[in-house]
């Protein structure tokens, strides 16, 4: 009995080093991204901030079973606040009633807003398998936006379209202000079709509330899948 008890701790010891040598192994890659990342984050060009994203889109997914929703989430966070207009993106979707929110609720809108963007992406990405990004080239759109076409490579060689729509913020720096799937199904538009419903029916807190609900649920989903 003390000889197995003495095999299962030196066991539970070397699984121990080995889950503690893979993290921080994942540590020091979320470190270097970020440190990338941010040094060409300044005047970076439309097509360089969607091929900027996507190379961490790539790298969290390589590191996605270690790092776990909550590490992944950890490691996305700044990237998608560095490469997202949320608070433009928050204002949009929400259409004319924002500007007859108080400060505090557009606030709380924009905060529960980018928290769900970053978990969407955090519970998404969550493994690699051999997927790789493509862009296909940059158009000038209107009222003084850019257009990214790029394209997701499946294992299988499925190709599935993702056009950016990007925006100077006030610091003149290139941000998505939206989404279209298959270069046709804007993520903002469905979007504001649901946030303008609620808000209108229910109120502004009860979108928050919802929104923070989503959050939570989709960490549930993420870590007990």
């Amino acid at each position: 009995m003390v000889e197995n008890k003495s095999k299962y701790s030196i066991g539970y010891k070397l699984n121990r080093l080995r889950f503690a040598g893979k993290l921080a192994h994942s540590i020091v890659l979320v470190l270097a991204v970020l440190i990338a990342f941010s040094a060409k984050a300044e005047q970076a060009q439309p097509r360089q901030v969607i091929e900027r994203f996507h190379q961490s889109l790539i790298a969290v997914m390589k590191e996605g079973e270690n790092l776990g929703y909550q590490g992944r989430y950890a490691w996305l966070e700044p990237i998608i606040k560095e490469t997202f207009y949320l608070s433009e993106m928050a204002r949009i979707s929400t259409g004319r009633s924002w500007s007859k929110a108080s400060p505090a609720i557009q606030a709380d809108v924009i905060d529960a807003f980018t928290n769900m963007t970053i978990a969407n992406y955090s519970s998404r990405f969550d493994a690699y398998d051999g997927e790789s990004f493509e862009t296909l080239g940059v158009e000038d759109a209107p009222r003084e936006t850019a257009q990214v076409k790029t394209q997701i490579i499946k294992s299988d060689g499925e190709a599935i379209s993702f056009n950016y729509l990007l925006r100077k913020n006030d610091k003149g720096e290139w941000r998505i202000v939206d989404i279209f799937l298959k270069g046709a199904y804007s993520e903002l538009a469905t979007r504001k079709s649901e946030y303008v419903s609620v808000i209108r029916n229910k109120g502004f807190d009860a979108l928050i509330n919802a929104l923070r609900e989503k959050i939570v649920n989709i960490a549930k989903k993420a870590e007990n899948p």
